[in-house]
């Protein structure tokens, strides 16, 4: 069927069409199902939703902005319309559903049915989860690399490049701020993506965002780190591995994070941007996403892909048993990082561990020799290189570094201080709980929310000081907010006279 294309200027984050109720029932297409729109020589697959009152003609479809991009569509254009062909990877994932394993190209259809929009949410999700409930073996995990690296774009830079990433979970740990400007001012060429939080209050790209812009084309990066010799930039704009960027929405929605997909998201984009020296942080303890043993088994599955792609690599296992520095969500992070760079604060436990990770990079990429690169990292960020580089990523992003002062008037109006009712000694701090509360205060969609830790594990807290302070945007979420915190306790502590 023809329809007219009438365009409503909205985003859904994936491909979707609306037809008024009685055109969908002449085609016999349902919500949720998928439609295949025909324009010229180009199509795309699109899940369809109804409308009824008037909204649309009978001949008119309206169509999400991704669709518009996708086929280049101008207002009242005519395309062909019809029910798409259920996706033959609805069978593949069903096989996974049920244990068995899958061929390497039974995975790249799979992975490109995700890039090409012919799965649906719902669709996706049974595979993420039939993947975390069943696994994957060596050869099929290779093969989920692989694919996502082939049905994306990539890029390529001169010079060494490298990158670090943390498999994320402890609540702050902001320290990819840190390292990339540290290990620039060397040289190294450190093209940084990071995707956006998944089990944490905020990820770097959200972090940054709060003071740049985050998303740009590769062209754009190119030019960027082409200028700078880094940037720091939200992975998802770029297609470096689109179906990663859809796994990573669905995962957040189902607060799962298979290793198979966890090992592939991250060495798919690390391939992606070219680098060819990696570290990752694999941070471990009681509420991290990995105990000790875990961490270990990662570590050796991270070396062993890594090594299958020609990647010189290096996991470090670091303690997280609790949050790394003060501040928990997008602004409060910001200006830890800008008040540690400028050498405002001192935030030992976040100095301590970005200088670590720097030293094993200088090292790592013969930037420094070994047993060498703790002193160098030290000297590049005592001496303020790392703030000025810092501050030229920054700005390559159409930002600026702002007064903190500026920062903190952009902080949650709606906040809430924490008061310790006796003198005590924090015993544990629970990032899982911790790093809830903040969302429920409306991290990282809101900048200004989050949380504010005054002290650590092991640190005391006279009667009548704050234990931490609850940002919200909304009345209505900081109460939820604190209903939580009574409800749930992510602080255990003694107490004494």
């Amino acid at each position: 069927m023809r329809l007219k294309i009438k365009i409503l200027k909205f985003l859904a984050g994936r491909p979707i069409a609306i037809m008024d109720e009685h055109t969908a029932v002449k085609i016999n297409v349902h919500v949720g199902e998928r439609v295949h729109i025909q324009d010229h020589d180009r199509a795309i697959i699109a899940v369809i939703d109804t409308s009824r009152g008037g909204l649309l003609k009978s001949d008119e479809i309206a169509v999400s902005n991704e669709i518009v991009s996708a086929l280049g569509l101008r207002e009242d254009e005519s395309v062909e319309v019809g029910i798409a062909e259920k996706p033959e990877s609805t069978t593949l994932i069903r096989k996974k559903m049920d244990g068995c394993k899958l061929e390497k190209q039974e995975i790249f259809k799979i992975i490109q049915d995700i890039v090409n929009n012919a799965l649906t949410e719902a669709e996706i999700a049974y595979f993420v989860a039939a993947v975390y409930k069943n696994g994957m073996n060596d050869a099929e995990t290779k093969n989920l690399i692989d694919a996502m690296v082939s049905t994306g774009t990539r890029l390529k830079f001169n010079g060494k490049v490298a990158d670090k990433h943390s498999i994320g979970g402890i609540a702050a740990n902001r320290t990819t701020p840190l390292v990339i400007p540290i290990c620039a001012s060397t040289g190294l060429i450190m093209p940084k993506t990071s995707s956006r939080a998944i089990t944490s209050a905020a990820g770097t790209a959200d972090v940054i965002e709060s003071i740049a812009d985050v998303e740009f084309s590769t062209e754009q990066i190119e030019k960027i780190v082409n200028k700078i010799g880094a940037c720091m930039v939200w992975g998802g704009s770029l297609g470096l591995s689109p179906a990663d960027d859809k796994l990573i929405q669905v995962e957040k929605i189902l607060s799962l994070d298979p290793k198979a997909q966890l090992l592939a998201s991250v060495l798919s984009k690390k391939i992606s941007v070219g680098s060819k020296y990696v570290l990752i942080d694999i941070p471990y303890g009681k509420s991290a996403k990995v105990d000790l043993k875990e961490g270990n088994k990662l570590k050796k599955d991270f070396e062993k892909f890594g090594k299958m792609f020609g990647l010189k690599i290096k996991c470090l296992l670091t303690a997280g048993d609790q949050p790394i520095g003060h501040g928990i969500g997008p602004l409060l992070e910001i200006r830890d990082v800008i008040n540690f760079l400028q050498g405002r604060e001192s935030i030992p436990d976040l100095r301590a561990k970005a200088i670590f990770i720097s030293a094993e990079i200088l090292e790592l990429c013969e930037k420094a020799k070994k047993g060498k690169g703790l002193a160098m990292a030290k000297e590049i960020l005592d001496s303020g290189r790392a703030f000025e580089k810092f501050r030229e990523i920054i700005e390559a992003q159409n930002g600026k570094v702002p007064p903190i002062q500026e920062i903190e008037e952009r902080l949650g109006k709606y906040r809430k201080d924490i008061i310790a009712e006796f003198n005590i000694k924090i015993k544990v701090i629970d990032n899982k709980k911790i790093n809830f509360l903040a969302t429920v205060a409306g991290s990282p969609m809101d900048k200004g929310a989050g949380i504010y830790l005054y002290k650590h594990v092991g640190e005391v807290i006279e009667r009548g000081e704050k234990i931490m302070t609850i940002y919200s945007e909304s009345e209505a979420r900081l109460k939820n907010a604190l209903e939580l915190y009574h409800r749930m306790k992510p602080i255990e502590f003694n107490a004494f006279n």
